[in-house]
């Protein structure tokens, strides 16, 4: 399941006496790490994680090489990757600017057909979340919500946990990592792709 938002157009894009409008706009459940998506594909197919990590590296590396010798380059039916390049600044005569005063500044992307209409899955409106009741959390509930959570979509991130509790950034990364130090949730990446799972499953002690 994923979720949506209702925004309002902004002001600078409404013409005057036009009537306010609202659109939708997705509401992000946090960053799926590639260690996720490796350990996914290593069970369906067979493959070693370490093999597939080494492929996916490799295939990187082919298309930066690609890109840097002025290619676009196809890959399957993800889509379609091309270089961005930038000039150190602004000129009125394509004289008054040389070659060296331009440099790669970036990557493109454009997604396939198959990649931008075969999304699947439900669409629900995210209900908004009162920041001012988070006091009224007590520390069971919190671990409560966090496994239910956990255990409908699989893993929580501190931003999702926010959004649910109200609790601000810091309080709510420590509440988190007081639940993986407790042993209740797992935590998996760093930085922004940091995410908590729910731990393995403890072996019952032979008689």
């Amino acid at each position: 399941m994923a979720f949506y938002n209702l925004k309002k157009k902004p002001a600078l894009t409404t013409k005057e006496g036009e009537t306010e409008t609202m659109y939708a706009d997705i509401v992000y459940s946090g960053t799926i790490p590639a260690e996720r998506l490796n350990r996914g594909v290593a069970k369906r197919t067979g493959f070693k994680e370490g093999v597939i990590e080494g492929i996916l590296m490799e295939l990187k590396e082919d298309v930066l090489q690609y890109l840097g010798e002025g290619y676009r380059v196809e890959l399957g039916e993800f889509g379609f990757f091309s270089a961005k390049v930038k000039a150190s600044r602004l000129v009125a005569n394509k004289n008054d600017i040389r070659s060296d005063s331009v440099a790669f500044n970036g990557v493109n992307f454009r997604a396939s057909k198959s990649m931008r209409v075969g999304i699947r899955g439900d669409l629900e409106r995210r209900k908004c979340v009162d920041f001012n009741t988070s006091r009224k959390w007590d520390r069971e509930n919190l671990k409560k919500l966090v496994l239910q959570y956990i255990g409908e979509h699989g893993f929580i991130t501190r931003t999702t946990y926010t959004e649910l509790t109200g609790r601000l950034k810091n309080t709510a990364l420590d509440d988190l990592k007081s639940f993986a130090a407790e042993g209740i949730i797992k935590r998996e990446g760093r930085g922004n792709q940091m995410h908590f799972i729910a731990p393995p499953r403890k072996e019952p002690d032979g008689e």
